[in-house]
């Protein structure tokens, strides 16, 4: 742990930030444990490092084996099925599941089977993550197939399915990994199958600005941890597009120095600026965290209880 604790902490302090973090705390969410840990080749996990809280999804596969053979962490594996469903009731298209947590060891065996295949290392690497460079690793990444396409290749991503999978992940919370514009970035070309689950608000964030996971985590390196864990996409990505232009956001400074107890109202003024004529701040809220959150005091019934006995007695 102490070794997994210090590359994280190497790989916040390596990434390029407009703002120092308004507090120490703010990096947790990049962190194993957050949803937006950044693993490439240059930002590797440990070779011990497995997810707590995995589960499987109760999704479709292409074989029925696949079904006790696919986890993810909770969170990601209920977004999943919600993401299935969806396809299928307002599309009536069929996804299947095909790969998701994979260990250290696993991911090894895959590369190494690969280079037996194609002859070196060098052209393995362009098909098949090196251990402890894999996303699958954390649990957090999802392979998808169509009925009609069974194959993980591009020629996925022209398929209706692939098609409605990249538009509308961000919508339960995943986002499209790799494109091909974004190569130079990511140092993958093009992978229309793989998805990774980073959390709606996030997730929306990235899609309004069209940028990939290690331009989005740059930036919001110097967010507070609580615009990053409440923070609406509406307010993440106006911040963060201003950040991406080389401009400070005026709310920045207000967000970094809000007391705890005003931090709910400083998320609030911070967002309205980016608000669209006839959006509120409810309405942006309830869609990145669509979990009831108590945004309220609790609603107490004030009505009087009525002996029903006493009630009977009287009639």
């Amino acid at each position: 742990m102490r070794k997994l604790s210090l590359l994280i902490i190497l790989c916040c302090f390596a990434l390029t930030t407009v703002l120092v973090p308004a507090d120490a705390e703010q990096a947790a969410i990049l962190n194993t444990q957050g949803m937006l840990m950044l693993v490439n080749r240059g930002n590797r996990i440990s070779k011990t490092y497995e997810p707590e809280d995995l589960v499987l999804p109760r999704v479709e596969t292409r074989k029925a084996s696949l079904q006790e053979n696919i986890y993810l962490r909770r969170e990601a594996a209920q977004a999943l099925e919600r993401m299935f469903e969806t396809a299928r009731l307002e599309e009536g298209y069929v996804l299947y599941a095909v790969s998701g947590y994979r260990s250290y060891g696993i991911q090894q065996l895959l590369f190494n089977a690969k280079v037996e295949e194609v002859g070196s290392r060098e052209k393995a690497q362009r098909r098949v993550a090196l251990a402890g460079t894999s996303e699958h690793q954390l649990g957090l990444a999802i392979d998808i197939q169509a009925p009609a396409h069974l194959n993980l290749n591009q020629a996925f991503g022209q398929t209706p399915e692939g098609q409605w999978a990249g538009d509308n992940a961000h919508r339960f919370g995943f986002i499209l990994r790799y494109k091909r514009e974004w190569s130079a970035i990511t140092g993958i070309s093009d992978e229309p199958w793989h998805f990774r689950y980073v959390g709606i608000a996030h997730a929306t964030a990235m899609y309004i600005l069209d940028i990939p996971l290690e331009s989005y985590v740059e930036q919001a390196a110097a967010l507070p941890e609580y615009v990053l864990t409440g923070g609406s996409h509406v307010l993440l990505a106006g911040l963060i597009g201003e950040m991406l232009q080389g401009k400070t956001p005026p709310a920045l400074e207000a967000l970094a120095v809000a007391e705890t107890t005003q931090r709910d109202e400083a998320l609030r003024q911070a967002t309205e600026p980016y608000l669209r004529d006839g959006q509120t701040y409810e309405q942006v809220l309830w869609y990145a965290y669509p979990t009831p959150r108590p945004t309220a005091a609790p609603w107490v019934d004030m009505d009087e209880e009525v002996d029903m006995d006493d009630l009977a007695g009287s009639l």
